[in-house]
């Protein structure tokens, strides 16, 4: 997984900021959610339209088509837990739902669940990571109006029995800014193998070049039909390599997912770009392995 740094948060007037990480060890007080139902789950999603390019309204309306789109844990409860922490002090909020692959089922399981825990549980790491950047504002009278946030869901999608796709999308709201932020990680997990599989795992060698093409050619056109795509531009090449392992596969498409500010400004655009299996079927492993003689 990429890490990503802090740097020079407080000193940028939009929302483009860089994630404070999350990651291990206090231990914590946790509940569970046998339903696996999205709190946030509804039947219809908002569309941009250009008549109404309002920023703050057109970013809550990219914000609520992230939260409202739908997801398999509705039908993998036996497999997926939802576990949750809270802790709301005088100066942050901290808000988790995460996943917790049930090992019961298969004791190797534990594999992912420690990387989360290992990666994103850390609470005392980012309790002090928040105090820190509080300093960088030289509050010197420690006059804090607003609580920072930090708040983690995700979603889980399963197109087969051997391989689990999960995106953990993390909204951080810095205090004295006006708008939170949207960064994302992908986690794709070989439910036979307990191993994570990667974008050199997933697609055939040398594959990089015609899926950065072929993302650059659906934004652009995206960019080029006019609708909510204002100010959005294409994807720097050293962008791809540090996000080309943040996809899920989803039924009939492969979704790469791109923190704010990396592909479309927090205001407006989308934070993934869907693509087609049908298109690319030749770069995928699993569509070109060579059938068993029996």
């Amino acid at each position: 997984m990429k890490k990503i740094t802090i740097g020079l948060i407080f000193l940028s007037c939009i929302a483009c900021k860089n994630d404070i990480s999350i990651q291990k060890n206090t231990p914590i007080k946790e509940t569970e959610n046998n339903s696996n139902l999205d709190k946030n789950s509804f039947d219809s999603i908002t569309v941009f339209s250009e008549d109404n390019l309002d920023h703050e309204k057109t970013k809550e309306l990219k914000r609520e088509r992230l939260i409202k789109a739908k997801d398999d844990k509705p039908n993998l409860q036996e497999l997926v837990v939802t576990k949750s922490f809270f802790k709301e002090e005088d100066q942050y909020l901290l808000d988790y739902r995460y996943p917790y692959l049930n090992e019961k089922i298969d004791p190797g399981y534990q594999v992912f669940n420690n990387f989360i825990q290992e990666n994103y549980l850390d609470i005392k790491k980012t309790e002090n990571e928040i105090l820190e950047d509080k300093e960088l504002l030289c509050d010197t009278l420690k006059i804090h109006r607003f609580r920072d946030k930090r708040i983690i869901d995700y979603k889980v999608y399963n197109t087969s029995t051997k391989m689990l796709s999960t995106l953990l999308y993390k909204e951080n709201y810095y205090s004295g800014m006006r708008y939170s932020t949207y960064l994302f990680d992908c986690v794709n997990f070989d439910l036979e193998k307990h191993s994570f599989v990667y974008f050199n795992d997933f697609f055939v060698s040398n594959a990089e070049e015609e899926i950065y093409q072929t993302i650059n050619s659906i934004i652009s056109e995206n960019i080029t039909s006019g609708e909510f795509y204002l100010d959005c531009w294409e994807l720097s090449r050293g962008d791809f390599k540090a996000y080309k392992n943040n996809f899920v596969v989803n039924d009939s498409i492969i979704e790469f997912y791109f923190d704010d500010c990396v592909i479309c400004p927090s205001y407006t655009g989308t934070y993934s770009v869907e693509i087609p299996i049908k298109k690319i079927m030749h770069l995928i492993k699993k569509y070109n392995e060579p059938k068993e003689v029996s």
